[in-house]
């Protein structure tokens, strides 16, 4: 067998990628998510090289228009993600309802779903995690008036998991600061997936697509993933807004956040890219699979290719 081509290697990485969450892929979003080709190749070609190439067939098998890692339990995998698939569908039906009160806010200008949801690949057990976008001077306010009602509500993320359908406020940033680059780790796959991959449920001022044109860095692993766009059953009706954010007040609300931080996103904070809190991003990942992803990725990519 000869060398390995480009256009080879590239899907084997793609299929390796979503290997690490169980998801098997279609001809399309092989050619949608082919990571870190040497130039954009057309669908035709994904198509073609699947067909032809007999490394491919001897490293993949597929099952109703879906391939996977031979020996993965390709049909097992394809009903695990339509089961995945229904239990999104069924959160974002709860996120658009709850995407009215977001609207509300005028200090919120966009509002994404991204991680498991994005995919479409949640269980009973996943959260509604969510990016927003704010207004400058106004993020403090916002994440303290989207919380409080699902705080109280007992619609928050907790240690026991008991609640169904829990809201994760995670990710915040202004419209000031859409450029995600700088708090990428080394060779940080996930976060490239992660930005193309936001589903929007309302973007007032166009943020998030001024967030994909912001992050052109993804375009050399992702040439073909094209941002997402919103879609009109997510997009909540126009109603009036609450006047309950005033720029004046944003130093109040910082201060009872900030005091009520847990101990350990104090110790974390502004250390890496983990946990940031500035007046220009909140980002509340103490629990960052990135590296985790990355270094099994890489571990993966030795044995098969």
């Amino acid at each position: 067998m000869g060398a390995r081509t480009d256009l080879e290697q590239s899907v084997m990485r793609t299929i390796l990628w979503f290997s690490q969450f169980s998801s098997p892929l279609t001809v399309f979003e092989i050619w949608k998510w082919l990571l870190q080709p040497e130039r954009a190749y057309g669908l035709t070609e994904i198509y073609t090289i699947l067909e032809r190439s007999p490394w491919l067939q001897e490293k993949l098998e597929s099952h109703n228009g879906f391939f996977a890692l031979k020996r993965s339990g390709v049909q097992k995998l394809v009903e695990g993600r339509q089961e995945r698939f229904l239990d999104a569908e069924r959160k974002f039906r709860v996120l658009r309802r709850a995407a009215h009160y977001f609207s509300l806010l005028p200090g919120v200008r966009s509002v994404a779903a991204g991680n498991t949801l994005a995919w479409w690949s949640t269980t009973k057990d996943s959260d509604i995690d969510l990016y927003i976008v704010t207004r400058p001077g106004h993020i403090w306010s916002s994440r303290f008036w989207l919380v409080v009602p699902f705080l109280l509500l007992g619609r928050r993320p907790s240690r026991g998991g008991s609640s169904l359908d829990p809201f994760c406020f995670s990710f915040f940033s202004t419209t000031q600061y859409l450029n995600f680059e700088e708090l990428c780790l080394p060779r940080d796959y996930y976060m490239a997936f992660w930005v193309r991959s936001l589903v929007p449920i309302f973007d007032r001022d166009g943020n998030l697509v001024t967030l994909q044109s912001e992050n052109r860095w993804v375009s050399r692993s992702l040439p073909n993933a094209h941002p997402r766009v919103s879609h009109h059953r997510h997009i909540p009706r126009r109603v009036l807004r609450i006047p309950l954010q005033w720029k004046f007040a944003e130093p109040f609300f910082r201060s009872i956040q900030r005091n009520r931080l847990p101990d350990h996103l104090r110790e974390l904070a502004n250390l890496d890219s983990r946990v940031v809190v500035t007046d220009d991003v909140l980002k509340f990942h103490d629990n960052d699979r990135r590296e985790k992803y990355r270094d099994t990725f890489e571990s993966l990519l030795e044995r098969h290719l």
